[in-house]
């Protein structure tokens, strides 16, 4: 595990997590950026100072790479690398590995999860993730895959949800299939253990943001914005 060069400790209320998918589209990354630069910005005034990411292509490379930028004018701010296996990068182009080591070698602290790649240390790494963090910053366009699982997961343990993505006429239904779905959580083999029927955030006190980026003044307050 790579040792820490944030001089902020990090507990789970400081720290929030990134998942988000791996295709995006280029012309959709400027407006990406924008959003992720604004979101960094507003829970930095919430008191955050510790950003987890995956380490993954696609919008974790983006996230990570504005939380670099942001830390260049905010020295007590820390970016975590969760690596769900030693060889996440193997089969990558080179130019996406070349970005990926730029990220490593910048990066605060880092934890590889695994020696190599086996059937579930993609979830293993993204419930490590959840479970550090107070608030899970999403790219969310649909609630299959890796992405809705971590969404879902995030949800199931009350923790806030921030989606970033602005088809604002689909969030709606979106939202009510996260909601209303079975939670299935994977053992380390892949086998489903354990299932949460996710309730109404009514009822159970979990946020939900759209791209509006409004944030609760007080957490766990039962917002549903």
């Amino acid at each position: 595990m790579k040792s820490s060069e944030c001089g902020t400790p990090r507990t789970e209320q400081n720290t929030v997590c990134f998942t988000g998918h791996r295709q995006i589209d280029r012309d959709q990354v400027p407006e990406i950026r924008r959003r992720l630069k604004a979101v960094i910005l507003r829970c930095y005034e919430q008191g955050c100072r510790w950003f987890i990411c995956g380490g993954a292509l696609g919008f974790d490379t983006l996230a990570a790479e504005e939380v670099l930028a942001f830390r260049a004018c905010h020295p007590d701010v820390g970016l975590f690398l969760a690596i769900p296996c030693a060889n996440q990068s193997a089969y990558w182009p080179a130019s996406d590995r070349r970005r990926y080591e730029t990220i490593r070698d910048s990066a605060d602290e880092e934890l590889v999860l695994a020696p190599s790649y086996f059937k579930g240390c993609m979830h293993v790494r993204n419930r490590f993730m959840v479970r550090h963090s107070a608030i899970c910053i999403c790219y969310l366009k649909q609630f299959e895959g890796g992405t809705g699982y971590t969404v879902r997961y995030a949800l199931s343990v009350s923790r806030e949800v921030i989606n970033l993505y602005e088809d604002a006429s689909s969030s709606a239904l979106l939202k009510e299939q996260l909601w209303n779905c079975t939670f299935t959580s994977p053992s380390v083999s892949g086998n489903a253990h354990t299932a949460h029927l996710l309730l109404s955030p009514a009822v159970t006190g979990r946020k939900w943001s759209n791209t509006s980026l409004r944030f609760s003044g007080k957490r766990g307050s039962g917002s549903t914005k």
